[in-house]
């Protein structure tokens, strides 16, 4: 059987790296340095168990960050009734043969009857895909002579189990990638164990037998521990004076323990190799897997290639595509749309399932999958790179993102209500399902996706950008402001409204660029970024009397209002006039509803800028206008109506009466946990009431709610957590 690149498939493949990747080297096998190790590592076990002798490979000099793990084994060990199997699993390189060659030092005392070792990528020739080679091998150190042997398979295998019966014997098993390579080999005795690993095709058929094997994954290393492995395999990394490159380095590996030693090893060996300059080459990902080398020209790409070539041609078409999508997870519909198909044909179901079972993807809840290490998704980019064309590239991305944006679209509308869009969001949403349930905990269940999805939001905007499908990045752009809008993850916002601002003009969308320039001035602004803010704001006010669109026009004068209030606040009440004029102009049309809000919110934000400069009088007439506007709308909309009541009691506050102040703080915050999302507005309510509180002397209470905001602002990225963290210090919280 042939894989798709006309290589034999699964057990006649050869263990061999080709093309020009330089000389091969066994990369899964690393024990803290890069070797290679012989399966011929046996033991001999005679009728006297004190003779019992091991040839099983040292355990690694450097072993870092697996004391969890090797506690785990352990305990698995200690609760086995009968013979405990472990399966081992993670992608290439992430230290299943580090660890468990360690574990059976560590553990060596508990099997006093000796301790096997076979690797089946050691194998000369094609593979085997019986554990026959093994088996022989087993029983010609155990002391059956080669003329004694058993003549048939299933003869040797009765005599190995017959002398493993009764003992207390290890066997580790490496690059095993069917299950009976692995089952055939489990000693018979009570209190014998088997660890196993391999690179290819998981072997979780193993793990759903009765009494079958226990799973134990790897992770990564934490980013301390590779500065630890980087250190301790390079002792000529001075702590001081490379810590800024070693964390470089050490980030670029993403704890990749093989990804690792290559490094250390190119530092290691070329005394010239500058640390710094190493750490540049690794921080572009086009030439990340190249950079990462053993010297002598083996990358950490030919490497994961030994799984890669074994795929079939629809799991290896399957791995470059999702290459290209820019979230951290994906399921079975994207999948499919990666490749031109309907998400309900189920063609790429068995091929997740394929990548799953090569160690390449994790399945998670939900019938979610994501790649099993950064690093494996630089490679199915790299591979999509060399084997697609930039058409076929571009339009796997395409057809990601319409699918992805049809969620999306619903979410806008769940979060933000009937407010005028630039984005057809009927056009998106059109014959497809609604993911988000109606009734009262929709925006709630809608704001929880939009927060699952955070990484994947400015990231799309920005791959689609590269792509040159600008239509695509600022639709997904204006979206995601539904999220950032009620939860601010300030980078997030000003990285995806700079990018798609950019986009809907190069797509020729003055309506999709007004709003973004509009909207992206607010995360610039609270960033301390004001001339960024400014430019954002003018090119808007350029465009938007010029497009003929009163609503939009109208939000472009209220954003440059807040912008205003900044820096000239009696500049900004004339902006904020303007805009209730053009949104009062427009109450009798089509879109009554959107511009009486539209009008609400100009007197809202003009009455906080009167109460900034001390006209009470006027701000509190002005805020009651817009609470009573607010509640009056056929969809009364209770987030603004709750914010409004929260600038009431600022203002009572301000005044100088803290107790009256307090019931529009409280049910301000209220509304706004009652409605979900929301929390920097919430942050915002807390800190007036704990000022109030602390104003009545009840400084308890008030750290409660500090302590709350704290934590929002925290989540957020914003700049006002290193206030609140120095207001609770001085309160006496460290």
């Amino acid at each position: 059987m042939k894989n798709h690149d006309g290589r034999p498939h699964r057990d006649e493949v050869g263990n061999e790296i080709g093309g020009d990747a330089g000389s091969a080297v066994q990369a899964g096998t690393v024990r803290g340095d890069v070797h290679s190790t012989s399966h011929r590592t046996t033991i001999v076990v005679g009728a006297d168990r004190e003779s019992a002798r091991t040839n099983m490979p040292a355990a690694p000099a450097v072993f870092v960050d697996r004391e969890h793990d090797l506690g785990e084994i352990g305990r698995l060990l200690d609760r086995a009734t009968g013979t405990c199997v472990v399966l081992c699993e993670g992608p290439r390189g992430i230290g299943k043969s580090a660890l468990l060659l360690r574990a059976a030092d560590e553990f060596a005392p508990r099997f006093p009857d000796g301790r096997l070792y076979y690797d089946y990528s050691q194998d000369d020739g094609p593979r085997r895909a019986d554990p026959d080679a093994a088996l022989t091998q087993f029983l010609l150190t155990l002391g059956v002579r080669e003329e004694f042997l058993p003549g048939t398979y299933e003869g040797r295998l009765a005599e190995y189990r017959n002398r493993t019966a009764g003992r207390a014997v290890l066997v580790v098993v490496e690059g095993a990638e069917e299950p009976a390579q692995v089952r055939q080999l489990v000693p018979t005795g009570p209190r014998s164990a088997l660890l196993a690993c391999g690179d290819g095709p998981a072997l979780a058929e193993l793990s759903i037998e009765p009494g079958g094997a226990l799973p134990l994954p790897l992770d990564p290393l934490s980013e301390e521990h590779a500065r630890e492995l980087l250190r301790a395999l390079c002792p000529r990394l001075d702590r001081d004076a490379d810590g800024p490159a070693l964390d470089r380095l050490a980030a670029a590996c993403e704890g990749l323990p093989l990804a690792l030693v290559m490094v250390a090893g190119r530092l290691g060996r070329d005394r010239r190799a500058d640390p710094a300059a190493l750490a540049d080459e690794l921080s572009d990902e086009k030439r990340r897997l190249a950079a990462i080398r053993v010297n002598g020209g083996t990358t950490l790409s030919a490497a994961f290639g030994l799984c890669y070539r074994r795929l079939s041609a629809g799991a290896a078409e399957l791995y470059r595509a999702l290459g290209a999508w820019p979230g951290e997870a994906f399921d079975a519909g994207l999948a499919a749309a990666a490749l031109g198909e309907s998400a309900g044909s189920g063609g790429a179901a068995p091929l997740l399932d394929e990548l799953t079972a090569a160690n390449l993807l994790v399945e998670e809840a939900g019938g979610r999958f994501r790649f099993r290490h950064g690093l494996i998704v630089l490679d199915a980019r790299d591979r999509a790179e060399e084997e697609d064309s930039e058409a076929v590239r571009t339009g796997r991305l395409r057809r990601m993102l319409d699918l992805f944006m049809v969620p999306l679209a619903f979410a806008d509308r769940a979060v933000m209500g009937k407010r005028t869009s630039p984005v057809d969001l009927d056009a998106l949403t059109a014959g497809a399902r609604d993911p988000f349930p109606a009734g009262d905990g929709r925006k709630k269940a809608a704001l929880a996706w939009l927060r699952s999805e955070r990484g994947t939001l400015p990231a799309a905007v920005r791959a689609a950008a590269a792509a040159g499908l600008y239509d695509r990045a600022w639709k997904t752009a204006v979206l995601a402001t539904a999220l950032y809008m009620n939860i601010r993850y300030l980078q997030d916002w000003a990285e995806s409204g700079l990018l798609g601002a950019e986009a809907a003009r190069e797509d020729g969308d003055p309506r999709g660029e007004i709003r973004l320039r509009t909207t992206v001035s607010r995360p610039l602004a609270d960033l301390g970024r004001m001339d960024q803010a400014e430019r954002q704001i003018e090119r808007a006010m350029e465009l938007a009397g010029s497009i003929g669109d009163v609503l939009l026009e109208a939000s472009a004068h209220e954003f440059h209002g807040r912008y205003l209030d900044l820096v000239d606040r009696e500049r900004a009440l004339a902006a904020y006039t303007r805009a209730e004029e053009l949104c009062s102009s427009a109450e009798g049309g089509e879109d009554g509803e959107n511009a009486r809000r539209g009008a609400a919110l100009a007197v809202y934000f003009r009455g906080r800028t009167l109460a900034g400069l001390g006209r009470t009088g006027e701000a509190a007439a002005e805020l009651e206008d817009a609470l009573g506007r607010f509640l009056g709308l056929p969809e009364p909309d209770e987030r603004m109506a709750a914010r409004v009541r929260a600038s009431l009691g600022d203002l009572h506050l301000k005044e100088g009466d803290p107790q009256r102040a307090l019931p529009y703080f409280t049910d301000a915050i209220s509304a706004l946990e009652r409605q979900g999302g929301n929390s920097h507005y919430e942050a915002t309510a807390r800190e007036s009431l704990a000022d109030a509180l602390t104003a009545l002397g009840l400084r308890g209470e008030a750290r409660r709610h500090l302590r709350r905001a704290l934590a929002i602002h925290r989540e957020g990225g914003g700049p006002r957590a290193r206030d609140l963290e120095r207001r609770l210090e001085e309160d006496g919280e460290g």
